[in-house]
């Protein structure tokens, strides 16, 4: 080796030596607890004028280091949100390590909320995936944004789903609050992410969740805090197709021993469809004779929508505390007018002849519940609870179709006018009792519930060209749920095991008065879970999970009443459709505590399904629901969140699965409908100053095509955008949200078996510009708690 190479390697290897020995500060962060403290601003100021030398922020597990720094005196200054300042003055010559730095939470009573700009963090548990935002940059969400963003949920055309399957219990703290889709998600844009410590995904719910539904999204919401009253005021205005406007405000009070919780939410606006459609009708040997295209274009006009919440709890002791409380949605000014067009092409592709179709509808609706609960603890650890709820539902709907015919460019020879007018009542009671405690290193939970539910529908019918007219035609519905549940918990070492078992009688009789069609049904059904999670170390944790659930019609799938689109078209429901049962299976594993995957079976027998098939000998359009024979599901899942930088977060989702679905058509055979379906979803999150008061968003969602019972639907995707400022220390933020930048939402929906056919093109007016201000005032830095309970009934509305 030559004396130059030997001069070289001495010269790399004093270079090595004086960057590992380069003047720098590095060390912890920690709080009281001796947590790390995520994110913290560390700043390096100058002694002589206070200037900023350098600064960084921590790491998510308290780390800070700033190197590369000339020798010399310096004032240390760590601050993070929620905690008083740190100052220190440090001396730096080489590589310099503090001692841990401990910063003590502020005592100054804050005006404004406190949001972090800490990673939301996934936890894995024995029977669910908690998703805690708590303080989060996702905290200045509202719970529907949240639950967007929520590993293993997907919001789509059809609302909230899990797994592909929209037959999910929705519940805040573990209270039932499932409504329509309206209703339920004009309730959660109206509760504030920072009242939010959590969501739940569970997708094998325990013996204690009613077994109805495939499964739950518990929202946990923080705990009471200290003593005062705190108040929020927001609003919105919303431009698709056409304007909409919302206003809020939430409003909460605490003393020693009685709270109140109180919100209240104003909509009003237009809402737009659009849909193409085609339907083919062919002959014995599978040649086309006619086809049917139609445009149609629907306006809902919403002019009054309001929702409010009232919850009062008092606290008569250290061991009991009760509450009361009553929510609602109502809209009693709601219309609707789809205007159609129909051409029908003869097999050679002629025009053979057109119709138009006008179709009004009046929906006024409300829904209105009260509820309360008495609370009793033994002990810390052990406690039972009493709640009732009871629910009044309302809606009617009175419509009027006028269609006119006629053949290609000539006036209409003939006009058809088929009015209707559908009434229903239905009454939700609940009551039941619950118990939890832990005894000998077991956590025990056991309980009874009753449910009853009373439904009346009055229908009424007239189509002037075929003199039909019938005054009476009604529908009553009686259900009566009895249930009882128990269930273990223990750990053994790294072994974590639960097991449950729930029993439910159920008796119900559908009563078709004017056909004196009568349908009871009397069976008892039981409902076992199992667990097991087993946790190898740090970085490696894996579980077994099952469980039987019961997925029942929803109450207006019963109804065996026509709702005529137009004279060739209508839905229908069946008063004898059978719940269905669900056999979930799924083994999880978890990396890192960060990496979550899940590869899941669910099987689904005789589930009940809107399907779509064409009536050849009236030439008419028919969407019923009925029983298909079974559904399955075979899919491998994965999420996790992660750091970038300090300064932007992504949420990452993606499922792959195997669908197939067997139905029977309506010449008797039975069909298969099955397809691969993919979809991922990538949530960036950006905090875009130091002062954690600009944040920024840009989201995206694919879904490939997927099949559902008699149809295959297209793939869709959506591109969202949003910036938020923050002000006023805290108390105001507004913020512009872009959803379905490019209409990416848009789908397809076709059916195709033996001699049926049709197609429809289908968009819901989803891309949107949303312009929303808030204002917070009081005392901030109270913990919300927004406590509902509504029956398991109730979300079959």
């Amino acid at each position: 080796m030559g004396s130059s190479s030997i001069k070289i390697i001495l010269l790399l290897l004093f270079s090595l030596r004086a960057m590992a020995q380069s003047p720098g500060v590095s060390g912890n962060v920690k709080d009281a607890a001796k947590n790390p403290v995520a994110f913290a601003d560390v700043v390096l100021l100058q002694v002589q004028d206070s200037a900023v030398y350098k600064a960084t922020l921590t790491t998510e597990a308290g780390r800070f280091a700033i190197t590369g720094i000339t020798p010399g005196n310096y004032i240390l200054k760590i601050s993070a949100l929620g905690f008083a300042d740190y100052k220190k003055p440090i001396a730096i010559e080489g590589a310099t390590e503090v001692s841990d730095v401990i910063l003590n939470e502020t005592a100054k009573e804050l005006n404004d909320v406190v949001i972090n700009s800490k990673r939301p963090v996934v936890r894995r548990k024995i029977d669910r995936l908690e998703f805690d935002v708590e303080n989060s940059i996702l905290s200045s969400d509202n719970a529907w944004e949240i639950l967007k963003k929520t590993p293993g949920v997907t919001v789509g055309m059809n609302g909230l789903s899990i797994r592909g399957s929209s037959g999910i219990l929705v519940t805040i703290n573990d209270k039932k609050v499932y409504l329509t889709g309206t209703e339920l998600k004009n309730l959660l844009e109206n509760t504030n992410g920072e009242d939010i410590k959590s969501v739940e995904v569970i997708t094998t719910p325990p013996a204690k969740y009613e077994a109805q539904g495939s499964a739950v999204l518990n929202i946990k919401m923080k705990k009471n805090g200290s003593k005062g009253y705190k108040a929020s005021l927001s609003g919105a205005y919303v431009q698709t197709m056409y304007p909409k406007g919302v206003v809020s405000t939430n409003h909460y009070y605490k003393n020693n021993k009685f709270s109140v919780y109180g919100g209240y939410m104003f909509g009003s606006g237009h809402y737009y469809n659009e849909s193409d459609t085609e339907v083919r009708y062919s002959d014995a040997a599978g040649n086309t004779q006619s086809i049917w295209k139609s445009r149609e274009e629907a306006n809902y006009r919403a002019t009054s929508q309001n929702s409010y919440n009232l919850t009062a709890e008092y606290q008569l002791d250290t061991l009991n505390t009760v509450n009361v409380g009553v929510n609602g949605f109502f809209s009693l000014k709601s219309t609707a007018h789809f205007d159609g067009n129909t051409s029908i092409y003869g097999a050679g592709g002629q025009l053979d002849s057109i119709y138009t179709t006008h179709n009004h509808r009046d929906y006024p609706q409300k829904n209105n519940t009260i509820n309360g609960s008495f609370e009793h603890k033994f002990t810390d650890k052990n406690k039972l609870t009493f709640s009732s709820d009871f629910t009044r539902h309302y809606f009617n709907q009175d419509q009027g179709v006028l269609a006119a015919f006629s053949l290609p460019g000539l006036d209409p020879y003939r006009i058809n006018n088929i009015i209707s007018g559908d009434t229903r009542r239905i009454s939700l009671f609940s009551a039941q009792a619950d118990f939890n405690g832990e005894k000998e290193g077991y956590t025990i939970e056991a309980g009874l519930r009753y449910g009853l539910v009373n439904a009346k529908n009055q229908f009424s019918y007239l189509n002037d060209s075929q003199s039909d007219m019938a005054m009476d035609n009604r529908f009553l519905y009686d259900e009566s749920v009895f249930a009882g549940y128990t269930s273990l918990n223990k750990e053994f070492g790294k072994w974590s095991l639960q097991a449950g078992l729930r029993g439910e009688y159920t008796h119900l009789k559908g009563n078709s008065v004017t056909t004196a069609e009568v349908n009871k049904q009397n069976y008892f059904k039981v409902f076992p879970t199992l667990y097991a999670m087993y946790k190898a170390n740090d970085n490696n944790q894996i579980g077994l999970s099952y469980g039987k659930r019961i997925i029942r019609p929803q109450y207006s799938a019963l109804n065996p009443f026509r709702l005529y689109a137009n004279p060739y078209a209508y839905s229908t429901g069946d008063p004898r459709l059978q719940p269905a049962i669900s056999h979930n299976f799924s083994l999880l594993y978890t990396l890192k505590e960060k990496y979550n995957f899940d590869v899941y079976y669910n099987y689904e027998k005789k589930p009940s399904m809107e399907i779509t098939y064409q009536d050849y000998a009236t030439s008419t359009l028919v969407t019923q629901f009925t029983n298909i024979k079974d559904n399955r599901a075979l899919g491998l899942s994965f999420n996790t969140n992660i750091d970038v930088f300090a300064w932007w977060q992504q949420g990452w989702q993606a499922d792959v699965s195997y669908l197939e679905n067997t139905f029977q058509g309506p010449d008797g055979g039975f069909y298969t409908n099955k397809k691969w379906n993919a979809s991922t979803s990538l949530n960036n999150r950006f905090n875009l100053s130091r002062k954690k008061d600009w944040l920024a968003e840009a989201n995206f969602f694919y879904q490939s095509a997927s099949v559902q019972g008699t149809n295959n639907y297209g793939q869709i995707s959506s591109l969202s955008m949003s910036l938020k400022k923050i002000f006023w220390e805290g108390k105001a933020e507004l913020a512009v949200i872009f959803s379905d930048i490019y209409k990416g939402q848009r789908q397809t929906i076709t059916t195709r078996y033996a001699n049926q056919y049709s197609y429809t093109d289908n968009y819901a007016d989803t891309q949107t510009f949303r312009l929303q201000f808030r204002y917070r005032f009081g005392n901030q830095k109270l913990e919300g708690k927004t406590a509902r309970q509504d029956s398991e009934e109730k979300g079959r509305l």
